[in-house]
């Protein structure tokens, strides 16, 4: 009787266990529509794109209207590593971060980091994107420092989605800026997400 009490309290054990385990799944980023400009390599995102952090409430908006080149791979790369690939939907957070620079350069390749890790992308492209923008995202950061500076346009307003034919994001962009439009608003990007960057990487992932 004692034996069969035990083997009925280690299969009760088994199955609150699972829906645990299964609480901690990583969960991958909602894929979105794109469209893209003439050039074929700068996209707008046409739906709100959302990451949120392993099992945690700590999450990031992408905004309707922001311009994106994907996956800036550098040339060296550019044999192994395309444009676009698993790792899309995670460059285009961390091109946000990048741009935004709510976060840190640092927490902004580590949160890369984590959302690869979530929409599996394989290791060794993953180490090698994340060497990549740990190497040579400075230049990147110090671009859109700039931009910002010059209080250039990143986030198209929901009135000028509409893009003529044949028309490049450059010629676009300076097209709006010509007629005064300034950024569309974009949600704050909280100091929690931010700060997950900053954590270990199974941390990050795993602690609510």
């Amino acid at each position: 009787m004692l034996r069969c009490t035990r083997l009925i309290l280690i299969a009760i054990l088994v199955l609150v266990a699972i829906p645990a385990r299964r609480a901690l799944a990583q969960v991958p980023v909602e894929p979105v529509d794109f469209t893209p400009f003439s050039d074929g390599r700068t996209w707008i995102v046409k739906q709100p794109l959302i990451y949120r952090v392993g099992v945690s409430k700590d999450s990031v908006v992408v905004p309707v209207g922001f311009v994106t080149d994907l996956a800036s791979i550098p040339p060296a790369l550019q044999s192994i590593i395309q444009q676009n690939g698993p790792y899309l939907l995670p460059a285009v957070v961390h091109d946000y971060l990048y741009w935004q620079q709510t976060c840190t350069r640092a927490q902004s390749d580590q949160i890369l980091r984590l959302a690869m890790i979530e929409d599996k992308v394989g290791t060794a492209h993953r180490v090698a994107i994340y060497d990549a923008v740990r190497a040579a995202g400075r230049f990147a950061w110090a671009d859109n420092a700039r931009e910002h500076s010059q209080h250039l346009l990143r986030v198209i307003p929901a009135d000028y989605l509409h893009i003529p034919t044949l028309t490049s994001w450059n010629q676009y962009r300076a097209q709006l800026m010509r007629n005064g439009v300034a950024d569309a608003p974009s949600l704050t990007i909280p100091a929690s997400f931010c700060a997950r960057g900053s954590m270990p990487t199974k941390t990050a992932l795993t602690s609510h």
